[in-house]
């Protein structure tokens, strides 16, 4: 059968056959058809715009939805009831753009006027991209043919790729010069050595406080025997394989620092590290503000049980 109604030309008897059958659909699915031809094209433009707006409504209700659903399970729903998982994301990539635009941006009218093909285009591109394009430039790009403006998206993606592509090699040639310019000696020693001593200092300290709580709680769990027997040896099981891992990648370390250096250097208690005041007074400084971090996060985690 062809569909093709682009070069078709449709005989009076035609017309009239295909008019009857198009009223008796319309009946069908509630369409009151329009008395002219400029009215059809009117209710054209006003459906095409409704079909953005209910496409960006559909999206910020599965968005909604899928914030309440656990993993899997949103895919899981739609599978459920028939709806195509290739529209739902393309839904919800136009609610998000507008999400993240700036309400002057998502008011502009070239914007709202652009049909739902090219609006799910405009979706794909990063935010700023979008919001670095004014209303000219959005008014241009809605009068272009879908495959002109899908080559304009185009070049407009590869513009944003050469950006972030400059970017990065700005933040590395200035990462690079930050190291270059960063002092060779710390404490009259070389620098990295420095940060070494004082990053132990500090991590070690989290270590310890951090099994210490732990600790406590082992000991209540070996204690209190009254407890589901199954959910107590589930809970040694996780402390005892968690922690193994711990053990294992600092015995790992340890050994290597020994292989490398040899036993003699760690044996004794001649061995332990010395600090000179300035390094000690710096050390105990990033200690105790690393420290604070660590409370701050397992305090607000106690906070929320």
């Amino acid at each position: 059968m062809n569909t093709d109604l682009a070069e078709q030309i449709f005989s009076p008897e035609e017309q009239q056959q295909l008019t009857a059958k198009i009223e008796k659909i319309a009946g069908h699915i509630q369409l009151v058809m329009p008395d002219s031809v400029d009215e059809a094209w009117q209710l054209v433009v006003r459906m095409e715009e409704q079909a953005l707006i209910d496409t960006a409504k559909r999206g910020l209700l599965y968005l909604s939805i899928k914030m309440h659903l656990g993993h899997g399970e949103f895919e899981h729903k739609l599978k459920g009831y028939g709806i195509a998982i290739r529209n739902t994301q393309n839904c919800i990539a136009v609610a998000k753009m507008f999400l993240a635009l700036p309400d002057s941006k998502t008011q502009t009218s070239a914007l709202l006027n652009m049909n739902k093909s090219k609006l799910i285009e405009m979706a794909r591109l990063p935010v700023e991209t979008v919001e670095a394009l004014d209303e000219d430039d959005l008014e241009t790009l809605n009068e272009l043919s879908v495959r002109e403006f899908r080559k304009e998206i185009k070049k407009l993606k590869e513009k944003q790729t050469d950006i972030e592509e400059q970017n990065a090699t700005l933040i590395n040639a200035l990462e690079n010069e930050r190291l270059h310019k960063a002092p060779k000696q710390m404490y009259g020693i070389p620098t990295l050595c420095a940060q070494v001593r004082k990053e132990a200092f500090a991590h070690s300290s989290i270590v310890n406080e951090s099994l210490e709580q732990n600790i406590s709680e082992i000991e209540a769990l070996i204690q209190q025997r009254d407890l589901d027997l199954d959910a107590r040896i589930g809970a040694a099981q996780t402390v005892y394989h968690l922690w193994l891992g711990v053990n294992h990648r600092i015995t790992k370390v340890l050994k290597s620092v020994v292989a490398e250096f040899g036993d003699e250097h760690f044996a004794g208690p001649e061995t332990l590290p010395a600090f000179s005041e300035d390094e000690w007074q710096d050390a105990q400084a990033n200690r105790e503000f690393m420290m604070a971090q660590y409370s701050d996060r397992y305090s607000t985690r106690k906070g929320d049980k």
